[in-house]
């Protein structure tokens, strides 16, 4: 008896890709500081802000608010494409 494959059917796939191209579509369409900061608190599970705050020169006081008006205009971005469902 086989086992079922582990790979993602291939109609997921498509899907799976076409939604990350719309993503970074839309990410670069944020302003600069925001493409960078969303980029940097992406690549960890839990972002260090200080190192975050180091590496762009934002205050650590302020990555937490920017982060939440730059995924705001993210979500607005995304939301008038209307292609998925991004909740």
């Amino acid at each position: 008896m086989a086992l079922p494959a582990k790979d993602p059917l291939p109609d997921a796939e498509v899907l799976r890709e076409e939604r990350d191209r719309i993503l970074w579509t839309s990410l670069q369409k944020l302003p600069g500081r925001c493409q960078e900061l969303l980029r940097l608190v992406s690549l960890a599970d839990r972002p260090d802000y200080r190192h975050i705050s180091a590496a762009i020169g934002m205050p650590m006081g302020s990555i937490g608010s920017t982060r939440g008006r730059c995924l705001a205009k993210l979500r607005t971005i995304l939301d008038e494409q209307g292609d998925f469902s991004w909740t």
